[in-house]
């Protein structure tokens, strides 16, 4: 398995909707300088989260928030053991490591608790684990020059953190951007067209290589761009034409997981989750998918397709 993707756990729309408005919630509170409120409602979404809580489709969204403002509200030991408890289930779970952030923050955690040894080996572990520029791009610069061994004294390094992280008035944990710049936007939509035409030519895995670029070049939290959606669904698409139904829902459900765009007005990704859900034989998520694309757009979403996809959906809906 050390080479394959792990899939995240797909959550129950109602449940996956209340978690996105608990950490909204959250967001406005803390802009509005309510720390302990804002702590209130991430736990509450962390909580509500079922089993396996750190692989779930919002666990990302939620941990990323909560470990910040637990640092913030001062409860770094609470924080530690968070993350620490993030990394070992990562590393135990027999899958390559992807996701670098949890190394971030184990590192920043350590600078509010001033171990800062610590705090470099979490971060030489991120970029072991393939961190670069843009996965710091949320943090201080100087995060990135310390995980790049280009910074190593201690003091200056603690001085530099009082200075940029414990001197700051407030924490946001929604970025100050959403949008990104013109000459970026313009390079990953050439990538994106370009990957359209060799899938258009039936050349999917080349495709989904350019897809994978120009996916690389938007930064974290990705999930903030719309740039990523499109991405993400094209990806989703590829893998399905390659019968990689797992890999493929990967992508879907990262699409669908998007902030900039209501996914679930979308009837093709809708359909598309819903028929790989179909063949891994996992019917009831088919079903709502599958439902949910056709009350979107009729029968007409359907067509083109496999027969067997309308054949199951009419089988659970009452069509006049």
């Amino acid at each position: 398995m050390k080479n394959e993707v792990r899939m995240a756990v797909g959550l129950p729309s109602d449940l996956e909707n209340e978690l996105f408005n608990l950490n909204d919630e959250a967001a406005e509170l803390l802009e509005a300088g309510k720390l302990e409120e804002s702590l209130e409602k991430i736990k509450m979404a962390w909580e509500k989260l079922p089993q396996p809580k750190f692989n779930t489709s919002c666990s990302r969204m939620i941990l990323i928030d909560l470990i910040p403002v637990l640092n913030k509200s001062g409860k770094h030991d609470e924080a530690l053991q968070l993350v620490k408890d993030w990394i070992l289930e990562e590393e135990s779970s027999g899958y390559k490591i992807y996701d670098t952030m949890p190394y971030i923050l184990h590192g920043e955690t350590l600078l509010y608790l001033n171990q800062v040894e610590g705090t470099k080996d979490a971060f030489y572990q991120a970029v072991k684990y393939g961190a670069t520029k843009r996965d710091f791009s949320d943090h201080p610069d100087f995060y990135f020059e310390l995980a790049k061994k280009k910074l190593n004294d201690n003091k200056e390094i603690l001085e530099l953190f009082h200075k940029e992280v414990l001197s700051q008035p407030g924490l946001s944990i929604r970025p100050g951007f959403t949008e990104l710049s013109e000459e970026l936007a313009e390079r990953i939509q050439v990538l994106r067209e370009r990957g359209e035409d060799l899938f258009d030519d039936g050349k999917f895995r080349k495709a989904i290589r350019i897809w994978t670029e120009a996916l690389a070049l938007v930064p974290e939290p990705r999930n903030l761009y719309e740039e990523t959606f499109l991405l993400e669904m094209s990806l989703g698409d590829g893998y399905y034409m390659l019968n990689n139904f797992r890999r493929s829902l990967v992508h879907l459900y990262n699409a669908k997981g998007n902030m900039e765009t209501n996914a679930y007005e979308d009837p093709f990704l809708m359909l598309r989750i819903g028929q790989v859900f179909f063949e891994l034989e996992q019917d009831k998520e088919a079903k709502e998918f599958l439902i949910r694309a056709y009350v979107l757009e009729g029968p007409d979403i359907f067509s083109g397709e496999e027969d067997k996809y309308f054949k199951f959906m009419n089988a659970h809906l009452s069509i006049n």
